[in-house]
C-alpha cells in the first residue's frame, strides 16, 4: 500500500508539473493585443516597405502556421516569463514611410530595446508618444531620415541607458534635461547639424561611458565638472562651436580610449600635459584646436595610440623621435602645422602605418620616397607641399598593394613618378600644382582597375600621350588635368566620367559627338582654350555645371533642356554663339548662374528667365538684346536674384522700375553667417579602423581680383551677399527711378552711358552698403543730393561726369577723396575739386543732401561668378567676365580647386588646392 501511495504521489507531482510546463508554454505565445499592434503597423507600411524579401517585416503574417506567435516574427524578442514583447529590432529593413504619433507602436508598454536605424522615415519628426515606452532602456533612430526637434518628453523616460539619434535631421535645441538622466550610459546625437545645445555641469554619480555630439551646433564651453565622469571611454566632440579653453580635468577620465575634440574654436593653448595621464588612448583627434608650441612630450606616455591627428595646428620644431617609436600607430596626420626640420628616415619604422599626411609644413630639404613606400600598409600618404627627391625608383619590385590616395600636390615634382604602376589598389592620384614637363603618359588612365580620381592641375605638361581620341580606363570618374600647356585635340573621358576639366590649356579643334556618350557626366570644364565650331546638343541633357567660356565657339547655344534638367551654372562668355537664349532653359529649375556675356545672341530681353526659383547671377552683357525690358507677369520672378548685367547691348525704353521693384534679395542687408558661392561634391574612401578621416568633400571657389584704392588685391572666396547691377551703355532713356533707393543691399550700380535725363533720386542716400556708384555719360540735370554724401559711407568710386549738373559739390568723409574726373563734363558745378569757384552768390549745400569713398574703382566693374553650394556634389568656381575692354578689369578668372579635407594650400598658377 505504502508503495502504491508513493507511485501515485510521484504520478500526482508529475501531472503538476507537465501542467506547468504547458502553462508556460502556453505564455511563451505572444499576447493577441501586442500581436495586433505589430501586424497594424506593417499594414501602414507602403507595399514595397513591407514584403520585400529584405524587409523584418515579410514574416509578419496574419496567418500562417507561425502567424499566432509573433515571438517568433523577425526583429520581435519576447520575455520568455510573459510573453510580452520587450525587444524590436527593424533596423535596415528597407522602411519607407512616416512615423505618425497614433502608431500602434507605442502600445507596446513592455518594450525595452527599439532599434529603427537605416531606414527612411521621410523627414517626420519623432513623436512626443514615444514617452509611453515608459520600460525603453535602448533607443536606436540612427541614419533614418528623421527631422524636427527632438521631443522633451524623452527626459522623462528615467530607464533610459542608451539613446542614438544620429545621422538625420534633427533641428532645435537638444533637451539639456536629457544628460540628467540617471541611468544614461551612451548617448549620441553626432551628425545633426543644425540641433544646437550645450553641455552641463555633470556630477560625479553619472554614469556616462559613450557621450557623442559631433557635427552639431552645440556651443558654449567645456565645463571642467566634465572630469566628473570617470567612466566615460569615448568622447567625441569633433565639430562643433565650442570656445574657451580645453579643460585639463580631462585628463582625470582616465578610462578614456577614444578623445576627439577637433575642427571647434578652442583658445590658444601649449598645456597639454594632463593628456600623459590618458594611458588608455588608442584614438586622439586635436585637429584645429588652436595649439601651439613643440609637439608635447606628454604624448610620449600614450603607448596604446593607434590613431593621432594633429593637423591644422601651430605645432612648431621637429618631429621628435620618440614619435618614430609608436610603432603601434596605425595613422598620424600632422598636416598643416609649423613644422620644421628634416622629414626623419626613421619613419620606415613605422609599419603598421595605414595613414599619413605630412602636408603643408615647413620642412627644410628633400625627403626620398623610398622612405614611405617600404610599408606594405599604407593606403593613404599625403606629402603635398613637401619638397620629395624626383629620383623615383623605376623598377618592379615595388609592391604597393594598400595604397588607395595618393597626394604629391605641390611637392616641387619634375616627373611623374613610376611606383603608382605598383599599386594594384589605387583610387586617387593627385600631382596637382608641380613643375612635370612633358606628356601625360599613357600608362597613368590604367594605373590600378580601382582608380576614380586623377589630378595633374597646374603643371607644365604639354601633349597626351600616344594622341588619343578617347582615354580608356574602367573606373575613372574624376579628371582635371587644367592649368597646363596641353595641345591638340580634346580627348573623350572615359564613360563612367562625372568631372572633367580641362581648362587653361591649349586645346583645339571642335567637341566630339563621342561626348555623348559620356552620360554620367556632371561637370565639363574646357574653358580658356583654343576650341571652336558647334556645341554638342547632347551637351543640354545631363550637366550640372558647363565651363565653356573664353574659346571660339560658334553657332547656337543647345536649344533642348529637358523637363528634368539638372543644370546648376552655365557659363558661356567670351565666345561666338549667335541666336537666342534658348526658352527651353526654363526647365532648368535648379539653375543659379547664368554668363552668356561677350558673344553675338541677338533678340529682346528673355523675361522668361524669371520664372527660374534659383538664378542668382544673370550676366548678358556684350551682347546684341534689344527693345525694351518689360514687366514681370508676376511678382514672384526673379526671387534670388542678386547680380545682373546688363551693360552694352542696345535695350531701350525706360530702367526696368517693375523689376527693381520685386529684387527683393538686394533689399535686405543680410548679417548672419556668410557662405560662399561655389560647387561642392563629395567621394568617398573606406575609413580607417573605421573611423573616416580619408578625404572625400571637394570644394572650387573662384577668387577674383578687386581693384581696392587703385591697388589689384586678390580675394580667395565670394561671399553671398554680393548684390550688384549694370545697365550701363544701353539705350534706356527717362529718369532715374525712385525705387533704387529701395535696394538697400546695392553694392555696386552703374547706369553709366544711357540716355537718362532728369535728377538724381536722393533716394540713392538709402543704399548705404554701395561701395561702386556710375552715372556717368548721360543727360541728367540738377544738383547732387547731400544725402549722397551724407550717408554713403562705403562709396569708394563715384562718377557723375559729362552731365548737366548743377549746383555745389556736396562734402562728406568719403566725397572728400574724390577728384575732378569724377565731375568732368558738368559746366554747372562748382565747389571742391574742381576749379570753378561757387562764389558768395551760390546757395550754400543742402543740409539734407549726402556722400562717402574708400577704394577707387574704374568707371565701371567687371563681374564675378560665385557659386552657391550645388547639392550634387562637385564644387567649381568661376567668375564673371569684365565689363569692357577698356577698363581696369575688376577681377580676373581663377580657379581654385581642392583635394581633400579644408584647408589652404599655396598658389598655383591661378589655382589653390582647398581642402574641405
Amino acid at each position: 500500500m505504502a508503495a502504491s501511495h508513493n507511485f501515485e504521489l510521484l504520478f500526482f507531482l508529475f501531472l503538476l508539473y507537465s501542467l506547468h510546463l504547458i502553462t508556460v508554454t502556453t505564455t511563451m505565445l505572444c499576447h493577441d493585443r501586442e500581436r495586433s499592434a505589430l501586424l497594424h503597423f506593417k499594414q501602414t507600411l507602403p507595399a514595397f516597405s513591407s514584403s520585400s524579401a529584405y524587409s523584418k517585416t515579410a514574416s509578419w503574417k496574419a496567418s500562417g502556421n507561425s502567424s499566432r506567435d509573433c515571438c517568433s516574427w523577425d526583429g520581435v524578442e519576447c520575455d520568455e516569463a510573459t510573453g510580452y514583447v520587450i525587444g524590436l529590432d527593424l533596423s535596415s529593413s528597407l522602411i519607407t514611410a512616416t512615423i505618425h504619433s497614433n502608431s500602434t507602436l507605442f502600445s507596446l508598454v513592455h518594450l525595452q530595446n527599439l532599434n529603427l536605424a537605416e531606414n527612411n522615415f521621410m523627414n517626420s519628426s519623432i513623436p512626443p508618444e514615444i514617452s509611453r515606452l515608459s520600460n525603453l532602456s535602448f533607443i536606436n533612430l540612427s541614419n533614418s531620415s528623421l527631422s524636427g526637434q527632438i521631443p522633451h518628453e524623452l527626459s522623462g523616460m528615467s530607464k533610459l541607458a542608451s539613446l542614438d539619434l544620429s545621422f538625420n535631421h534633427l533641428f532645435g535645441h537638444f533637451p539639456i534635461a536629457i544628460f540628467n538622466l540617471p541611468g544614461l550610459i551612451v548617448l549620441n546625437v553626432s551628425n545633426n547639424q543644425n540641433l544646437s545645445g550645450y553641455l552641463p555641469e555633470f556630477n560625479k554619480t553619472s554614469p556616462f561611458r559613450e557621450l557623442n555630439i559631433a557635427f552639431t551646433e552645440f556651443s558654449g564651453t567645456i565645463p571642467s565638472s566634465i572630469g566628473n565622469l570617470k567612466s566615460l571611454t569615448s568622447l567625441r566632440i569633433k565639430n562643433c562651436h565650442f570656445s574657451g579653453s580645453i579643460p585639463a580635468s580631462i585628463g582625470n577620465i582616465t578610462q578614456l580610449t577614444y578623445l576627439s575634440l577637433a575642427n571647434n574654436m578652442f583658445n590658444k593653448s601649449d598645456d597639454l600635459s594632463w593628456l600623459q595621464k590618458l594611458t588608455k588612448l588608442t584614438l586622439l583627434n586635436l585637429a584645429n584646436t588652436n595649439l601651439y608650441g613643440d609637439l608635447p612630450p606628454s604624448l610620449a606616455n600614450l603607448t596604446q595610440l593607434t590613431i593621432l591627428i594633429l593637423e591644422f595646428n601651430y605645432f612648431v620644431g621637429e618631429i621628435p623621435l620618440w614619435l618614430m617609436n609608436k610603432t603601434q600607430l596605425t595613422a598620424l596626420d600632422l598636416g598643416d602645422n609649423k613644422l620644421t626640420g628634416q622629414i626623419p628616415r626613421s619613419f620606415s619604422q613605422l609599419k603598421n602605418l595605414d595613414y599619413l599626411s605630412l602636408s603643408n609644413n615647413n620642412f627644410t630639404g628633400s625627403v626620398e620616397a623610398e622612405i614611405f613606400l617600404s610599408s606594405r600598409n599604407l593606403s593613404f600618404l599625403d606629402l603635398s607641399g613637401c619638397k620629395i627627391k624626383s629620383n623615383f625608383p623605376h623598377h618592379s619590385n615595388i609592391s604597393l598593394p594598400r595604397l588607395r590616395v595618393l597626394d604629391l600636390s605641390l611637392c616641387n615634382l619634375i616627373e611623374i613618378p613610376n611606383f603608382p604602376q605598383f599599386a594594384s589598389n589605387l583610387r586617387a592620384l593627385v600631382l596637382g600644382g608641380n613643375n612635370i614637363h612633358g606628356n601625360i603618359p599613357h600608362w597613368i588612365w590604367n594605373a590600378s582597375d580601382n582608380l576614380e580620381l586623377i589630378d595633374l592641375s597646374g603643371n607644365f605638361l604639354t601633349a597626351f600621350e600616344r594622341n588619343p581620341v578617347s582615354i580608356q580606363s574602367k573606373s575613372l570618374s574624376y579628371i582635371d588635368v587644367g592649368n597646363n600647356m596641353l595641345q591638340g585635340i580634346l580627348p573623350i573621358p572615359p564613360p563612367n566620367t562625372y568631372f572633367y576639366s580641362v581648362d587653361n590649356n591649349r586645346i583645339t579643334g571642335e567637341i566630339s559627338p563621342m561626348i555623348c556618350g559620356v552620360r554620367s557626366l556632371k561637370v565639363l570644364d574646357l574653358s580658356n582654350n583654343n576650341m571652336s565650331g558647334p556645341i554638342p546638343e547632347c551637351l543640354a541633357h545631363s550637366l550640372e555645371a558647363l565651363f565653356l567660356q573664353k574659346n571660339n565657339f560658334s553657332g547656337t547655344i543647345p536649344q533642348t533642356y529637358p523637363k528634368e534638367c539638372s543644370l546648376k551654372l552655365m557659363d558661356m562668355t567670351q565666345n561666338q554663339l549667335t541666336g537666342e537664349v534658348p526658352k527651353s532653359l526654363s526647365n532648368c529649375k535648379l539653375l543659379q548662374i547664368l554668363d552668356l556675356s561677350k558673344n553675338q545672341l541677338k533678340q529682346s530681353f528673355p523675361t522668361w528667365l524669371g520664372t527660374l526659383p534659383r538664378l542668382q547671377v544673370l550676366l548678358l552683357h556684350f551682347n546684341m538684346f534689344h527693345g525694351e525690358i518689360g514687366s514681370p507677369r508676376s511678382p514672384s520672378e526673379f526671387p534670388l536674384l542678386c547680380i545682373i548685367n546688363l551693360s552694352h547691348n542696345t535695350l531701350t525704353g525706360a530702367l526696368p522700375v517693375n523689376y527693381i521693384q520685386i529684387w527683393n534679395i538686394m533689399k535686405v542687408v543680410r548679417t548672419g553667417i556668410e557662405s560662399y558661392i561655389g560647387i561642392e561634391f563629395y567621394m568617398s574612401f573606406s575609413p580607417v579602423n573605421n573611423v573616416n578621416i580619408y578625404p572625400s568633400h571637394y570644394q572650387y571657389y573662384s577668387p577674383m581680383i578687386l581693384t581696392n584704392k587703385g591697388v589689384k588685391t586678390e580675394y580667395k572666396k565670394i561671399s553671398n551677399i554680393f548684390n550688384a547691377i549694370d545697365l550701363s551703355s544701353n539705350k534706356f532713356t527717362g529718369q532715374v527711378p525712385e525705387s533704387l533707393g529701395g535696394l538697400k543691399a546695392l553694392q555696386l550700380l552703374d547706369l553709366s552711358n544711357n540716355d537718362l535725363t532728369g535728377p538724381i533720386p536722393p533716394s540713392l542716400g538709402n543704399l548705404t552698403q554701395l561701395e561702386s556708384l556710375d552715372l556717368s555719360h548721360n543727360k541728367l540735370s540738377g544738383v547732387i543730393p547731400q544725402q549722397l554724401a551724407a550717408q554713403l559711407n562705403f562709396l569708394s568710386f563715384f562718377n557723375v561726369s559729362h552731365n548737366h549738373l548743377t549746383g555745389h559739390i556736396p562734402q562728406g568723409t568719403q566725397f572728400s577723396t574724390f577728384d575732378n574726373n569724377s565731375y568732368i563734363g558738368n559746366s554747372g558745378l562748382c565747389g571742391f575739386p574742381v576749379s570753378k569757384n561757387c562764389g558768395p552768390l551760390q546757395s550754400p549745400p543742402d543740409d539734407n543732401e549726402d556722400g562717402s569713398e574708400e577704394d577707387k574703382f574704374p568707371s565701371g566693374f567687371d563681374w564675378l561668378f560665385i557659386l552657391v553650394g550645388l547639392g550634387s556634389g562637385l564644387v567649381v568656381g568661376f567668375v564673371l567676365g569684365d565689363i569692357s575692354m577698356d577698363r581696369h578689369p575688376w577681377l580676373i578668372r581663377g580657379i581654385v580647386r581642392k583635394f581633400g579635407r579644408t584647408q589652404k594650400k599655396p598658389r598655383v598658377r591661378g589655382r589653390q588646392i582647398i581642402r574641405a
